[in-house]
């Protein structure tokens, strides 16, 4: 085959690839706009029921005991029993808990609605796996990126939504999320084609089926990254669990103290700053940098970002320093799923991305109570320090961690 003409077979190849994953795209944005809606009112939400800082922390953790358990569960049944059916399942389960959020009238019931959603999680990173094993090897940065625009999309949406549904009501944004999530099951059900496990991938040959834990063992590399990511999953979620509740604390807007709207927009903001991330900015990253550069540069951003949350105290400056968090957060986010991807066949995508967010709702059970202890006793400097020497060790770990091109 000449030149030309293979490099028109791997266009052909990628623009399939890219097509094939538009229904993936729809589905997960509207899955991560129902997710959207609830992140910038849960805090106030729960607090109006008579949560604590404390008790918040402990209801985020909740939740991720149960991805705890439910994660590998999940990835390793859409490996043997296919992605869509799997993530149907799992849709099932948010769209319950989401309903029962809705009608909560007190902290335990908010606490079963996100323990049943718990449980039954693990859309994301089955649609990580999906979009893995459908596109082909040289592709398949780009469709994980794909994916993570589909989630920065609906963190864009949600929020903004959520802004602006408030006024009518607190519960009038959670049947939002409902409703959202209601339509992602029958996306999922109408758009995404049947995968069938035991048949061929559509663009690799299956390894060979060695044993659970021989292969476990065996991924090396793998597990360097999930040590690096399990850093990166407990400073974002001490950030995320008690941000709404620091800015509440510390800033004000038009003489009001910040509350679900204001901290929606900033989540709508994240999500903007998402897609520039991943529509413009990670590909460039990668023509100029390594990954071990790019990562090393985020939790630079990040530790940057909080350092200066706990010197300032004003707008103009939380501007900047939630810029720098932000974008620090999707480049370690983004370089590092794809990298954990590669780093693992293809037949093992969904245990590798089960296993990711596994360890990944680990870190979301200290994590949050920790967080929660320290804006319970308005220690807020102290949590934003803490936040701050978290991602330098996590920018220390990402120099003596990664690979670079040159020895993989």
């Amino acid at each position: 085959m000449s030149p030309g003409s293979a490099a028109e077979a791997r266009e052909t190849v990628a623009g399939e690839s890219a097509l094939t994953l538009v229904p993936t795209f729809v589905v997960v944005a509207v899955d991560a706009t129902g997710m959207g809606i609830i992140l910038p009112l849960l805090p106030f939400y729960s607090q109006r029921l008579g949560a604590t800082p404390f008790l918040l922390g402990a209801l985020i953790s909740a939740y991720a005991v149960c991805q705890l358990i439910a994660g590998p569960i999940v990835g390793m049944l859409s490996d043997r029993y296919g992605r869509r059916q799997v993530l149907v399942v799992s849709q099932i389960g948010t769209f319950v808990g989401f309903v029962l959020l809705a009608l909560a009238g007190n902290l335990t019931l908010v606490f079963l609605a996100r323990i049943i959603d718990g449980l039954t999680s693990g859309n994301i990173s089955v649609a990580h796996a999906y979009a893995a094993e459908h596109s082909a090897p040289a592709t398949r940065k780009q469709a994980l990126g794909m994916t993570s625009g589909a989630i920065g999309t609906g963190l864009l949406v949600g929020p903004a939504l959520s802004s602006l549904l408030v006024r009518y009501g607190e519960t009038a944004p959670v049947w939002a999320a409902a409703a959202l999530s209601l339509i992602s099951i029958l996306a999922t059900i109408a758009l995404l084609p049947p995968d069938h496990p035991a048949a061929e991938p559509l663009y690799q040959h299956r390894v060979p089926e060695p044993t659970l834990t021989r292969s476990m063992l065996g991924m090396r590399y793998a597990w360097r990254l999930l040590g690096l990511l399990i850093v990166f999953f407990f400073v974002n979620s001490m950030f995320l669990s008690q941000i709404g509740l620091f800015l509440s604390a510390r800033f004000s807007w038009d003489g009001h103290p910040f509350g679900a709207r204001e901290l929606g927009w900033m989540f709508a903001y994240a999500g903007f700053i998402n897609m520039i991330v991943q529509g413009l900015l990670i590909t460039r990253a990668n023509l100029l940098a390594s990954d071990r550069s790019i990562v090393v540069a985020a939790f630079a951003c990040m530790g940057l970002g909080f350092a200066g949350l706990a010197a300032g105290s004003s707008i103009g400056l939380l501007a900047i320093e939630l810029t720098l968090i932000i974008v620090g957060t999707m480049f370690a986010r983004s370089t590092l799923t794809a990298e954990l991807s590669r780093s693992t066949a293809i037949n093992r995508q969904g245990m590798i991305m089960g296993l990711n967010q596994s360890l990944m709702s680990g870190a979301n059970i200290s994590a949050p109570l920790v967080s929660g202890a320290l804006i319970g006793h308005r220690l807020f400097v102290a949590w934003a320090l803490v936040m701050a020497v978290i991602a330098a060790i996590g920018a220390a770990l990402a120099g003596q961690l990664l690979d670079t091109p040159r020895t993989r």
